[in-house]
């Protein structure tokens, strides 16, 4: 076949439009052969008038106006020049539907320096299916931008990984500000050299790199670097890309920072909870919600006897078995009741605890419900701890409080609660019980001769003999000191006095041997009926007290029924009266001293002279005179507070600004005061202090208290008297040996009894007495004091005898301290 017969059967079997063509401008184009398909492209279907119609056609078909058509020629140009152009065209075919095609002009220069082939290929399909995936593209860029992940793709060539693309939220992730900072770099690049748990990050992302090209996918956490230095974590996923050539990974990865501390945090907490249930000492035991057990700490596995591998899923009571202390009855299951009930369970008192191995403890617990976030029931715990050694203590320590060290018998406190339990009783079923209020006799004579452990031994032997001379269910009890109290439960006076009689017979029959000494001791025992008569139980304190102090002023050694009446009580429930109400006094300043003149019958020469008196101002404001207080002063040993607080007074005046307006003043000390430190020293420091004046303080004693402390008197007088301290004997002349002493106490002034002076106008031996007692007085050299100086014959009877001082209404009237040294201070006032 000849080379034109086979372009020939090219030619018409080709699909696409093909013609030969000479020329290049459109006025010149001649068209020399065409097949069928270009002449269907041109809408000419007569093969003859294809020639003639061709620039027309081609013009409409190639849309050859203004550029285009110089387009045209340019291209037919390259053609010829280079022998093969290509180029892409716009055209339109005879329905006037654009036709998008490649043109591909080739030069025939064997046929003709101006020949070229023009072969058109319909190239639509590909434009639009290369539109559609340019779209496709920039969706999958738009979306690869805008994720809120991390996204790259890393290329894996080597040892080392390599990002070829990221996104604009990796960009962000790794704190750069340019694509380049990260394209082209490694994730090695925005790591740490070494991973938290102490791999090296090269060696760990090879790994991992080396999985996804094997698996085709790998999860994994990361720890990564921001280019400032700040350190994060990413959840990082790399999935085999195929498409995107061998090698390639696509990156995607989100910051789970807070994920991390989150998970850190929760850790830890359940890292400090476990450690902290390993630690405690209370017992910890969990279950679910059909009360099965899930853990238990070791405090629960010791106290349980179950190591929590064994009692894992076994019920609670198999595990945790609770009695009730006193009952033995197994308590109600605390779990069970936690979890039907979805809330905290009252905790039941007294339970005890059987281990596994038998041991029991007493224990106390409380259980709750374990609530999921969404607040279903998951469960429950209960918490308990070993009360055994506290239970014991609270009983030891209860034991304590109501009963007494030494003796181990009830002590008052107990005394008095069942004291008054018994009272409420005789209130509610009219019984009469009885109340026996116990001091011991010589009791200070054991104490003071052997020590105070010889006086513990007397009462702890004495309370055992006492213990079991009761009745079962009377109450002995030591109330403290050397006092004992009993309660003797329905027993009437005349069987409590019978009861006491006994005690008091067993009491005198003991003897306490200590060393080589043997002691007897008595009791005085008072009793007190207790019925629904009774005030309270206080009050019946008070009275068995006053019972009992009745019975040691009756002669001790004996016992004293109270009955409501009695005179020796009325009068010793005063005294009580009377030293509370002085104690309080004493505490609220209410003690007030008082000023009374001594003055001279024969002569007004030196100082003004006072006695310190004392008065008591009741809450209500009433004055009382001493006369009314001082008794119970002096048995319930008050009267060392009272001079003191005297002696301080009086001294504050003396050595005060006004110096007590220049007067001497007398001040009364009771025999208890001698032998009192604090008073005896209040006066040293007076005597001590430069700024005192000798001859201004002048101590009252009484006959009697000298007479009965004679040695300690003299020793008092002889150690003061050298600083500067006067003497006075009060009330001389009652005692029966008064003159026989006189010689033996180194006084400053005899006062004479008020009872020889009250009636010297009318009673010639009351007359005679106070003459012999002046007359003594003088040859021994001290001077006399009247008291009872009431009238003014009185008055002129003593200037007769040659008393020295007299002190009494006529001469002037006891006054307000205060008021009697600011006259003392001023002459004028005092002379009138």
């Amino acid at each position: 076949m000849s080379e034109s017969s086979a372009f020939d059967d090219w030619l018409r079997s080709n699909p696409d439009p093909v013609a030969i063509v000479r020329g290049v401008a459109l006025p010149d184009i001649r068209l020399e052969r065409w097949n069928d398909a270009f002449a269907a492209l041109l809408g000419i279907r007569d093969d003859s008038d294809v020639a003639p119609h061709f620039a027309e056609a081609l013009t409409r078909m190639a849309q050859l106006d203004g550029q285009q058509g110089q387009a045209f020629v340019a291209a037919n140009q390259e053609a010829l020049r280079a022998g093969r152009f290509k180029t892409r065209w716009q055209f339109l075919d005879p329905a006037g539907n654009p036709l998008s095609a490649e043109v591909e002009l080739t030069a025939l220069p064997s046929l003709a320096p101006d020949a070229y082939c023009g072969h058109i290929r319909d190239i639509g399909a590909v434009i639009e299916t290369q539109a559609e995936l340019a779209a496709s593209e920039a969706r999958f860029r738009d979306l690869f931008e805008v994720a809120a992940d991390a996204f790259g793709f890393v290329a894996v060539r080597g040892d080392v990984p390599q990002f070829v693309d990221c996104n604009a939220c990796l960009m962000r992730l790794y704190g750069a500000t340019d694509r380049a900072q990260v394209v082209g770099a490694t994730p090695l690049t925005f790591s740490p050299s070494l991973q938290p748990d102490g791999r090296p990050s090269v060696d760990l992302a090879r790994a991992v790199c080396e999985q996804a090209l094997r698996e085709g996918y790998v999860r994994f956490d990361w720890y990564a670097v921001r280019l400032d230095g700040t350190p994060f974590w990413l959840d990082v996923t790399l999935t085999v890309q195929p498409s995107w050539g061998e090698g390639m990974l696509h990156f995607s990865g989100r910051d789970i920072t807070d994920r991390k501390r989150a998970e850190l945090a929760l850790a830890r907490a359940e890292e400090l909870a476990r450690v902290t249930l390993q630690a405690i000492g209370d017992g910890v035991i969990t279950t679910d919600v059909g009360g099965r057990v899930t853990a238990l700490n070791p405090i629960a596995e010791y106290l349980t006897g179950w190591r929590q591998a064994e009692a894992l899923g076994r019920p609670i009571e198999e595990v945790l078995h609770l009695l009730h202390a006193d009952s033995r009855l197994p308590v109600d299951n605390l779990l069970a009741r936690c979890l039907a009930q979805d809330r905290v369970p009252g905790q039941p008192q007294g339970m005890a605890l059987c281990s596994r191995d038998g041991v029991e403890r007493h224990v106390e617990g409380s259980a709750a419900p374990i609530h999921l976030p969404d607040g279903s029931l998951a469960g429950a715990v209960i918490v308990f701890r070993d009360v055994t050694d506290l239970r014991r203590l609270s009983a030891e320590i209860s034991h304590q409080a109501r009963h007494d060290p030494l003796t181990d018998l009830p002590n008052r406190r107990e005394f008095e609660s069942r004291l008054g339990d018994l009272l409420e009783q005789a209130r509610r079923s009219d019984a009469v019980h009885a109340l026996c209020y116990v001091d011991l006799d010589q009791f200070k004579v054991v104490n003071d001769g052997c020590g105070h452990a010889a006086g513990d031994q007397l009462l702890a032997e004495l309370a055992a003999l006492l213990r079991y001379q009761i009745r079962r269910g009377d109450l002995l009890a030591r109330l403290g000191g050397d006092e004992f109290g009993l309660l003797l439960v329905d027993c009437p006076p005349e069987k409590a006095f019978q009861i006491a009689s006994e005690l008091l017979a067993s009491i005198c029959d003991f003897r306490f041997r200590y060393g080589e000494r043997s002691f007897t001791v008595g009791a005085s025992i008072g009793v007190v009926p207790v019925s629904a008569s009774a005030a309270s139980a206080a009050e019946l304190m008070v009275e068995a007290d006053l019972a009992c102090y009745t019975a040691k002023d009756l002669g001790r050694n004996r016992i004293h029924l109270f009955r409501h009446g009695d005179a020796d009580l009325a009068r010793r429930r005063s005294e009580m009266q009377w030293a509370t109400e002085l104690r309080d006094a004493l505490d609220e300043q209410r003690l007030l001293l008082y000023a009374q003149p001594i003055c001279a019958i024969d002569s007004a020469d030196g100082p003004p002279w006072y006695e310190v008196l004392l008065r008591l101002r009741q809450r209500d404001g009433r004055i009382v005179l001493p006369g009314a207080f001082l008794p119970a002063a002096e048995r319930f040993g008050l009267m060392p507070l009272i001079d003191g607080y005297v002696l301080a007074r009086a001294i504050g005046y003396l050595l005060g600004p006004g110096r007590a307006g220049g007067a001497r003043l007398s001040v009364n000390l009771s025999g208890r005061s001698l032998e009192e430190p604090d008073v005896i020293a209040v006066i040293e420091d007076y005597f001590a202090d430069p700024g005192h004046l000798p001859g201004r303080l002048c101590l009252e004693l009484t006959e009697s208290t000298a007479v009965a402390h004679l040695g300690r008197t003299r020793e008092f007088i002889g150690r003061l008297r050298g600083a500067g301290c006067q003497f006075a004997l009060d009330d001389f002349g009652t005692g029966v040996s008064s003159f026989a002493y006189l010689k033996h106490l180194p006084v400053d002034y005899l006062k004479l009894d008020g009872s020889f002076v009250r009636d010297i106008t009318r009673e010639s031996i009351d007359r005679a007495m106070v003459e012999a007692i002046h007359r003594l007085s003088t040859i021994m050299g001290l001077e006399t004091i009247a008291e009872f100086v009431e009238d003014e014959a009185t008055l002129q009877i003593l200037r007769g005898i040659g008393v020295n001082h007299g002190q009494g209404f006529v001469l002037g009237r006891p006054a307000p301290i205060e008021s009697i040294l600011e006259v003392a201070a001023q002459p004028a006032l005092r002379s009138a």
